[in-house]
């Protein structure tokens, strides 16, 4: 009687599929923190262009009338006024000085979480300032 020929079975085993999914795992780990904070930063720089621009209308304004506004109606704005995908809100209000008509400071304010810079802030001297966790980034 001849005996069956041996079949070679071939395949993964049960660990090597796990280690497979564990190395997946720590890469997508490290790819999403990568990702959420390129996400983050590119929401600061959408605020900051816009904080800039504000800044820019208020100066003309000045020229204009030799005095700065709270009003973002009198500038062109909306009586709100966001970053285009809404994730930071702006705001007006007097400068250093304390009065309208010398200074104005022009705020982006977190609507989304973002712990590091919840908000940042441009004065008519270019003082430039934030607040959070790591304030050094709102700028950056």
């Amino acid at each position: 009687m001849k005996a069956a020929p041996k079949v070679m079975h071939r395949g993964f085993t049960l660990v090597e599929v796990m280690i497979t999914v564990v190395v997946v795992a720590i890469l997508s780990s490290i790819g999403y923190a990568t990702y959420t904070a390129q996400i983050a930063k590119s929401r600061r720089a959408a605020a900051r262009a816009l904080v800039m621009d504000v800044m820019q209308h208020e100066e003309r304004f000045y020229t204009e009338n030799s005095t700065y506004t709270t009003d973002l109606t009198a500038m062109g704005y909306g009586a709100t006024l966001y970053t285009d995908r809404n994730t930071h809100s702006i705001s007006l209000a007097a400068g250093a000085s304390g009065a309208i008509a010398t200074s104005v400071a022009v705020t982006a304010t977190a609507v989304t979480s973002d712990p590091k810079c919840t908000a940042m802030t441009l004065t008519s001297a270019n003082a430039q300032s934030g607040t959070g966790s790591q304030p050094t980034v709102c700028w950056r």
